[in-house]
């Protein structure tokens, strides 16, 4: 972090070191990111200025809500900027970073990534051919839990320069649950339904035939796994083998609107039925005793 932190702050220099050199027409050099006190004079000034555009005319534009990506897919940061009549990429600078940490940088008219976080490489990538429209978006691979915070586009060509930062959230949809069903010693039924992959944690309700919430009798384990973060989900609901019963198991994922809702009829005589909405057949069974 705290090399990141360097990084961001020796972006800023590039930057203001380009304009220099086109505007006031002078040869300047890179000072070295080794000194210290030029960092912190050039993160006090990067404090000062974050947000805020060295031309009113030059508004860059990026999403007002939040942004959703899909856990190990590709997602698109959008950012825009004014294009003049000519642009210029070796005077231009666009850096993504999330909070201090740098996530992509470009500027002398090419990508940039040894000042990029290990955690991103060969997983960034801009859109070079449509920069001269105007086009700052950062494309992400391979998302993770672990990409999700607040972004932000930092764009500096030659009509201005200008931040802005909007947040991304990462889930995934759960996959189709799994029903066991097996009958208890004691006579009783016991329906599990089990689930794997999803995110972010979801909420789980059961139903009896009338539609009253039995979902207070279930025990419910969710586990996350330890290195990827998504969740595994385990409920269980021990019902009578000897009487009718018509349930509803519904599993939502809040983040995405999924919403997983499985209709399941207990027969006596160890019969089940379970239907699935928007499909025309349903599967008759008997149980394994």
């Amino acid at each position: 972090m705290f090399l990141d932190r360097f990084c961001a702050i020796d972006l800023l220099f590039i930057s203001t070191h380009l304009h220099l050199k086109r505007d006031m027409r002078v040869n300047t050099r890179r000072i070295s990111a080794q000194t210290p006190s030029l960092h912190l004079l050039l993160l006090l000034l990067l404090l000062v200025l974050d947000g805020v555009s060295s031309y009113t005319e030059f508004e860059i534009s990026v999403p007002a809500q939040v942004q959703m990506g899909m856990y190990g897919e590709s997602v698109v940061l959008p950012c825009t900027f004014p294009v003049g009549s000519s642009w210029d990429a070796d005077s231009s600078v666009i850096t993504w970073q999330r909070h201090l940490e740098v996530v992509h940088s470009f500027f002398y008219g090419r990508d940039q990534p040894q000042y990029q976080s290990q955690r991103y490489a060969n997983r960034t990538s801009l859109f070079h051919q449509e920069m001269k429209n105007g086009n700052a978006s950062l494309r992400l691979d391979r998302t993770t839990l672990e990409d999700a915070g607040e972004y932000t586009c930092s764009v500096s060509t030659q009509l201005g320069s200008q931040r802005k930062s909007f947040s991304l959230k990462v889930a995934a949809f759960y996959p189709e649950p799994r029903l066991h069903i097996s009958m208890l010693n004691d006579g009783h039924v016991e329906v599990v339904v089990t689930s794997e992959g999803g995110y972010p944690s979801p909420s789980l309700q059961w139903l009896m035939g009338n539609e009253s919430d039995v979902t207070n009798d279930t025990l419910t384990q969710l586990r996350q796994d330890e290195h990827t973060r998504l969740y595994s989900v385990n409920s269980k609901l021990n019902l009578s083998g000897t009487v009718k019963s018509s349930i509803t198991f519904i599993m939502k994922n809040p983040d995405l609107g999924q919403e997983i809702r499985r209709n399941i009829e207990l027969f006596s005589g160890g019969f089940i039925k379970t239907t699935r909405p928007g499909e025309i057949y349903s599967l008759l069974h008997p149980l394994q005793f």
